[in-house]
């Protein structure tokens, strides 16, 4: 009897370490793109069907980073 439990300790052991790698994939920290979204979203608030609803902070923000830069590329090389 000893036997049989030596030769299934093996396949017990190549079970669980497969089942402990499939656990350990899901619980991977999110990459660069992922976390960046993360950031970037509104944390009180969510878009149409649970989708992506960019921050108003970070939108605003944006947005007179443009015509910031919109003007200074104007003003300094178009303008001659």
């Amino acid at each position: 009897m000893s036997q049989l439990t030596l030769s299934s300790e093996p396949a017990v052991s190549k079970e669980m370490a497969s089942k402990l790698k499939r656990y350990f994939l899901e619980d991977l920290q999110p990459g660069f793109l992922q976390h960046l979204r993360l950031k970037l979203q509104d944390p009180f608030t969510q878009g149409a069907g649970g989708g992506f609803k960019l921050s108003v902070l970070c939108g605003g923000l944006g947005a007179l980073g443009v015509i910031f830069g919109s003007a200074f590329l104007y003003f300094n090389f178009l303008k001659n």
